[in-house]
């Protein structure tokens, strides 16, 4: 079990409390609204935090450049995904995708 996966069974034995600050301090030290990427229609709707919350289906239609690697969430929460959460999905997304498609076990 990676960090990811211990990070996601953690939360989901707290509190429904609990795990809405734990995701709030995480949310803290997003810089979605700081990339190219980023719309002002996502900003309007008080959309980020990608990686976890998954991709922007409404406000952002394409990529331009991407600041995910330079972000501290997804190494401090054992993300794989690095590039694009908000056009591609979040990690419990992509991951499942991934299983499906055979490429993880």
């Amino acid at each position: 079990m990676d960090t990811f996966e211990r990070l996601v069974q953690t939360m989901m034995q707290m509190p429904l409390a609990e795990r809405i600050n734990t995701l709030r301090a995480e949310r803290a030290k997003c810089i979605c609204m700081d990339c190219p990427t980023f719309t002002e229609c996502a900003k309007n709707l008080d959309q980020g935090f990608f990686c976890f919350t998954g991709m922007s289906i409404i406000c952002i239609s394409h990529e331009v450049r991407c600041l995910c690697p330079t972000c501290p969430v997804p190494p401090e929460t054992g993300l794989l995904h690095t590039v694009f959460y908000c056009t591609r999905g979040d990690e419990k997304a992509r991951r499942y995708d991934q299983f499906l498609a055979g490429e993880m076990r």
